[in-house]
């Protein structure tokens, strides 16, 4: 079988480009992956009176982002990169159970968190618009919205 070249990207981006957009999003696919384990594991241990609501949304918040992890690892797939995550914000050891607190803390804590990922996907989208990369800016505006809603639902269980 003969052996064929494989193309080099030519989607006018520059090597450097991609590089430093493959950055930004090995960035954000870290605190989405971490948020994602994080909302996971509130979904099992929440209990109380907001136990099945919180219950509910939290697993739908996971099953969004656990699609969204994919969709930004395949995106720097296809600028050339390997993606690889980081889980942060565990602690190191047997357990990843975040410290124990009411729905409510674990409720707070999640839209705190989701506002970090949004203000880390800002400023890639803004990386983005500098160098004309559309497609990884059309991706993480709309993960933003995503972010933006799912912290609005959150916040909205426990206001008073």
């Amino acid at each position: 079988m003969k052996s064929h070249a494989v193309p080099e990207i030519a989607n006018d981006l520059a090597e450097t480009t991609r590089k430093d957009m493959i950055g930004a999003l090995a960035g954000v696919l870290d605190d989405v992956y971490s948020l994602m384990i994080r909302t996971h594991v509130y979904h099992w241990n929440v209990e109380g009176p907001l136990f099945e609501p919180v219950h509910n949304l939290t697993e739908a918040q996971y099953t969004a982002m656990f699609a969204a992890v994919d969709e930004i690892a395949e995106r720097m797939r296809a600028l050339d990169g390997k993606p690889a995550v980081k889980v942060n914000g565990f602690p190191t050891g047997v357990s990843n159970l975040p410290d124990a607190q009411p729905a409510e803390g674990m409720i707070a804590d999640l839209v705190q968190r989701h506002e970090a990922v949004i203000r880390r996907m800002r400023k890639a989208v803004a990386a983005a618009d500098e160098v004309d990369d559309v497609a990884t800016a059309d991706m993480l505006t709309g993960l933003i919205a995503r972010h933006e809603k799912d912290a609005w639902m959150l916040r909205s269980t426990i206001r008073r």
